[in-house]
């Protein structure tokens, strides 16, 4: 028995320890001591600070549109713009953006979802009635394409972060290794048209 389990008194203070001791202790291993299989660690940035979000996010692969949305599957007349969302969050020398008329659609490269990564968002701005969907994609093992949505976001006129997300399929990732490849595909629904800039996940999720 372990010096830290000696000391537990009881069940619950036995619980608390371990529990401690497992956040303390970094990836969980594998049987012969390598680390156990999962997404990499990547950057990130507290993108959303001044909104009171203080999660640390990553970039999704040129989320910010900086490299013209390259590794992105645009339809529709979805195309990388000159402006950028004017908060700057990604660089005071962004100047890109994805322009989104009504029916089209734009999904990222695929990204590594665990279970950890639960939450997303991005700057958005739009006129009309419509909404931007935001979907996750992935293949099933059978290798047939599935989509969840993740939420219908309405925009105003002026830039302004989105809410925040639920990844939802980070819940399955431990089925795949912990390492779900996951796109995440957005489509402008309904009158009017939208740009979107700066899309984040979250990684890291604080209270």
């Amino acid at each position: 028995m372990s010096f830290a389990s000696s000391r537990c008194r009881a069940v619950v203070s036995c619980l608390a320890a371990i529990a401690a001791s497992a956040a303390l202790s970094g990836p969980a291993l594998a049987d012969d001591g390598s680390a156990a299989a999962g997404c990499p660690d990547v950057p990130t940035v507290q993108a959303f600070g001044p909104w009171q979000d203080f999660a640390d996010y990553f970039p999704a692969p040129d989320g910010g549109f900086e490299g013209g949305a390259a590794g992105w599957d645009l339809t529709g007349g979805a195309a990388a713009v000159e402006g950028n969302e004017t908060y700057a969050v990604g660089g005071m020398g962004d100047h890109m953006s994805l322009n989104m008329p009504a029916g089209s659609s734009a999904t990222t490269a695929r990204i590594c979802v665990g279970v950890e990564h639960r939450t997303m968002r991005f700057f958005l701005r739009g006129s009309g009635s419509g909404v931007v969907h935001v979907d996750a994609v992935y293949a099933k093992r059978t290798d047939r394409e599935k989509s969840v949505r993740l939420a219908s976001v309405a925009a105003g006129d002026s830039w302004a972060p989105s809410p925040v997300v639920s990844m939802l399929v980070n819940e399955i990732a431990p089925d795949y290794a912990n390492a779900l490849p996951v796109s995440l595909r957005f489509t402008a629904h309904g009158e009017g048209g939208w740009q979107i800039d700066d899309v984040y996940v979250d990684p890291y999720r604080k209270s």
